[in-house]
């Protein structure tokens, strides 16, 4: 009986000092830590929690005591290694050439400037950054989100941000690197394709940390892009200009973050205006105001006049802070994957969110429940194929199992899991296996020798009629011309979500004829390797069956 009141009053006294540690944390908040029972969890969560206090709890008192506003600028890219520019390494170079760092660094320097200059905002890096934002070097190194996360917790940096420029791959570019609408031969790890690019990459953009429920990342973002389109500088299609992320580690593992992404190089017109420094300028301008709005915003000082720090009565800062912490709780869990927590937790922040204010966060963390409880599910029917022998089908669940959890750092244990379920998976498949490998024959024929029979690429170019880029594709005679172009035009293909369309539109056409020369299908496509083995074209790859001289078969 001694034993038992005991062990009663231990248990007491140990619930009264977690109460106790967290008598000034909300209600909610509390019940998260007196409810876990892993000591591990529980210890790393009441760090967690004292770092979030540590830097932004009473955030008017301490800046009006003169403490500063540690922001923690992020190097975009930089040098590897192998001493070169991760951007010309990456194929991140504008249309003239220049890689990414050279008008990020201008961009960086312009808003350094205008962040040193506040008597209240230190700003922290790498030393060599620092040095290239204050003009003393034109080289930096490249460090990783990793490396980070570390630095600006090591400096109790209230945000990270960071000033990059948009790029798009290099298979997606015109050839000379611009991005610009038309057919054209673009390049990718040495292969060559024939592309239609139908859409110009452009405009501004800012990707937003999707787990900063406090709304503060989401808010720079917005008003980022408020100034800009003032400015009259254009907004990029993707979600308006505000984007939220969660594919950098920074956004899974810093409270608050954000990546201006402040056009794209591989268009001519961004370029254009990214290299003037006016508008460099004004970009860096509307970076700045951004971030000292939402400071004013969301944790209620106001930084912006030489008058001094002043309170903003309009803010809630502790609701803010609430939210932050519950979002911060809800990670550290799914990144643990212990995700029916996690999901017990987003449940908890959707309680506490306002759907007139909060409509972008509430939708960031529904849809991170949707991708949790989804994945789940498929996980959980794809492991029932697996009992009842269905492997074929299992696999194709568990794939997509793994996609709604493919892109973000934060579900990278669960995803562990799945994708060794899915190896698992795999392997049953390969034991049972019994299909013979095929085996090349010992003589091949040439395969750059063309039949007529071999697919041909016929392009439609702006104001092209199809008779002309059928001639341009075979240089064929006149008479099997007019056959070819006669079926050609009359064939109707199915088109996206189109149920058909005559192939007379400007694109690239796969063109399957017969051995006398008729129209067997036509097909319509974005992107075509360049391959004379798989094709003839005399526009492109030199090849036609019908050029009756010697072919050049090379690019």
């Amino acid at each position: 009986m001694k034993n038992r009141i005991l062990g009663i009053l231990f248990c007491f006294i140990c619930i009264h000092a977690v109460s106790v540690a967290f008598a000034e944390q909300p209600d909610s908040i509390t019940a998260i830590i007196n409810e876990e029972q892993n000591k591990e969890y529980s210890d790393a969560l009441q760090q967690m929690l004292q770092f979030i206090d540590n830097l932004y709890d009473n955030l008017q008192r301490r800046v009006k005591n003169g403490e500063k506003i540690v922001i923690f600028f992020d190097p975009a890219h930089g040098i590897d290694d192998d001493g070169k520019w991760e951007g010309e390494k990456t194929g991140r170079l504008s249309c003239t050439g220049l890689p990414e760092e050279y008008y990020s660094l201008s961009l960086s320097r312009q808003l350094y400037s205008l962040l040193k200059k506040n008597p209240y905002i230190q700003v922290v890096s790498t030393q060599d950054y620092i040095d290239a934002l204050e003009g003393k070097t034109d080289t930096y190194n490249n460090i990783t989100f990793r490396e980070t996360v570390e630095l600006a917790k090591n400096a109790n940096a209230v945000l990270v941000i960071s000033e990059h420029l948009n790029n798009t791959a290099s298979i997606f570019k015109a050839y000379g690197l611009a991005n610009v609408k038309g057919i054209h031969i673009t390049y990718s790890n040495g292969k060559a394709y024939l592309t239609h690019i139908r859409e110009e990459h452009k405009g501004f953009l800012t990707l937003y940390n999707k787990f900063d429920a406090s709304g503060f990342s989401y808010r720079v973002a917005s008003n980022v892009k408020e100034k800009l389109l003032a400015y009259n500088l254009r907004v990029n299609s993707w979600n308006y200009g505000t984007v939220a992320d969660d594919r950098f580690t920074y956004f899974v593992n810093y409270p608050i973050s954000v990546i201006f992404e402040s056009g794209f190089i591989s268009n001519p017109d961004d370029e254009k205006i990214l290299s003037n420094p006016e508008y460099q300028k004004l970009i860096a301008q509307a970076h700045y105001d951004a971030i000292l709005e939402t400071i004013a915003n969301v944790f209620g000082i106001d930084i912006s006049g030489f008058w001094g720090p002043r309170i903003v009565d309009t803010a809630d800062p502790s609701r803010n802070l609430l939210l932050l912490k519950l979002s911060r709780i809800a990670c550290y869990y799914i990144s643990h994957n212990d995700t029916a927590k996690g999901v017990h937790v987003l449940s908890l922040l959707l309680k506490e969110c306002d759907p007139a204010k909060d409509a972008p966060i509430i939708e960031n963390i529904q849809d991170m429940k949707y991708r949790i409880e989804r994945s789940k599910e498929l996980y959980t029917k794809a492991l029932a194929l697996k009992r009842k022998g269905k492997m074929k089908r299992a696999r194709y669940t568990m794939r997509k199992a793994i996609s709604l959890i493919s892109r973000s750092p934060v579900f990278y244990e669960l995803r562990k899991a799945y994708r060794a379920e899915y190896k698992g998976l795999t392997e049953v498949i390969e034991k049972k296996s019994i299909a013979p490998r095929f085996k090349a024959p010992d003589t091949m024929v040439n395969p750059l020798a063309s039949g007529i029979t071999k697919p041909v690429l016929v392009v439609i170019e702006k104001n092209m009629t199809p008779q002309e880029a059928i001639f341009n594709a075979l240089q064929c005679d006149e008479a099997l011309l007019k056959k070819i172009s006669s079926q050609f035009v009359q064939t109707k293909i199915k088109v996206g979500k189109k149920r058909f369309e005559k192939p007379t539109q400007e694109g690239i056409y796969i063109v399957q004829l017969a051995a006398k020369g008729n129209v067997k299908s036509v097909k319509r496509v974005a992107i075509a390797k360049l391959d004379p083995c798989k094709y003839q074209n005399q526009m492109y790859l030199k090849n036609s069956y019908c050029v009756p001289k010697e072919r050049n078969k090379y690019l």
